[in-house]
């Protein structure tokens, strides 16, 4: 295995053959309202001109939903329930004496009811050294449902089972379809984490903060300054 590749790897043959089931590059599944924003409203720049935005949906992997999925829980006799549109398909539950009665976790404003456990069919592997970080889909909006965030090293352990926050209620059944898209993995390299440092600004730090300011804010718009100065340093590397 080459040393810069991420392998995501189907433990259910024929899975990989299946175009919306694959994991891909998040930037495949920039939400639509996104794509929808105008560059101007009523004359005042929206988000669109914000640089961070498309740098964000372009980080990492989305893994989509490999089947139809039915979910549903009814808190008043903690009964649940699950199903799938392929019995090679399955889910079981993170209990609430683990997680829920410790604490009112909520996503986008809706509390969790419960949690249930994706039993992923997929596997990923990473090199010696690399970690994946997992992540809901924020921009996504979703109030129904959510994968909860964790770490995984991938270098020693594979499996990736995700932990999805059940946000319905009155035994609500949500549905996440094949191809929805699930979760947001960032790889990353554990070693090149950085030393905790506070202080004071120094002249020196005043001064590269009051070029960098100048550097984009004698631009109207910033989002174009900010692309070249990304250039020249990728370039510089």
């Amino acid at each position: 295995m080459r040393s810069d590749k991420i392998s995501f790897i189907s433990t259910v043959d024929g899975l990989e053959s299946i175009e919306e089931c694959l994991p891909k590059p998040a930037k495949h599944f920039v939400p639509k309202w996104f794509k929808d924003i105008p560059a101007f409203s009523e004359q005042v720049p929206t988000i669109r001109h914000c640089p961070s935005f498309p740098d964000y949906f372009s980080q990492g992997y989305i893994l989509p939903m490999w089947t139809d999925s039915k979910l549903s829980y009814d808190k008043n006799t903690s009964m649940w329930f699950w199903d799938t549109s392929s019995k090679q398909f399955d889910f079981s539950t993170h209990d609430s004496k683990q997680f829920l009665n410790h604490t009112k976790a909520s996503f986008n404003g809706v509390e969790g009811q419960f949690v249930f456990k994706a039993n992923c069919p997929w596997r990923v592997i990473t090199p010696p050294g690399w970690s994946i970080l997992q992540l809901p889909l924020f921009y996504h909006f979703n109030q129904e449902w959510s994968v909860m965030p964790g770490v995984i090293d991938t270098d020693i352990h594979s499996e990736i089972h995700q932990q999805i926050l059940y946000h319905g209620n009155d035994n609500k059944e949500v549905k996440i379809n094949r191809g929805d898209p699930l979760v947001l993995y960032i790889p990353y390299k554990r070693k090149d984490s950085l030393d905790l440092e506070i202080r004071a600004a120094n002249e020196k730090d005043k001064k590269i903060i009051n070029r960098q300011g100048l550097n984009i804010g004698t631009k109207y718009v910033t989002g174009g300054v900010y692309r070249q100065l990304q250039r020249q340093r990728d370039k510089n590397k």
